[in-house]
């Protein structure tokens, strides 16, 4: 492991998450940009490196970007990292389609949490709409990580 390849990669997509995620940004929904280098890292490197990134990103996270609940983002984004980091070495254990459906899942777990704290008085008053921004913020990062399946895989990370 190099440290200075996951310091300078880690460094760039806060970033990146912080000055291009607003050019992206549809309503209020923004990509994640850092739950996916956390996925990608977690499945690379297990489930500790995973959830030590997620924690440590998060708080970096909140504290750069003055995030309205502090320390929701180091909760989804270690909870992304330790769900990712089960999925090493698992694609040649099981069926390709369950692999994708696991990390999948595991985005739309990250955002009903990150809704269920942001969006609560939504969720109190219209629970369509709470229901619509969960399926949004989901979809958008989810459509994000199948384009980048295409160019750089989950499975052939090692």
């Amino acid at each position: 492991m190099n440290w200075n390849r996951l310091f300078i990669s880690g460094f760039l997509v806060w970033l990146l998450q912080l000055t291009v995620a607003d050019f992206f940004m549809i309503d209020t929904v923004r990509p994640d940009f850092i739950g996916i280098l956390i996925m990608y890292w977690a499945v690379k490197y297990g489930r500790f490196l995973g959830t030590i990134s997620g924690l440590i990103f998060g708080l970096i996270i909140d504290f750069s970007a003055g995030t309205l609940f502090f320390g929701l983002s180091p909760l989804i984004y270690s909870l992304t990292g330790y769900l990712s980091g089960n999925m090493k070495g698992l694609y040649s254990k099981i069926n390709p389609f369950y692999f994708n459906i696991f990390w999948v899942t595991i985005f739309i777990i990250q955002f009903f949490i990150f809704c269920i704290v942001n969006y609560q008085e939504i969720l109190i008053i219209d629970l369509e709409l709470f229901f619509g921004k969960w399926f949004g913020t989901s979809i958008y990062t989810i459509s994000i990580m199948i384009i980048l399946q295409f160019i750089h895989p989950l499975n052939r990370i090692d």
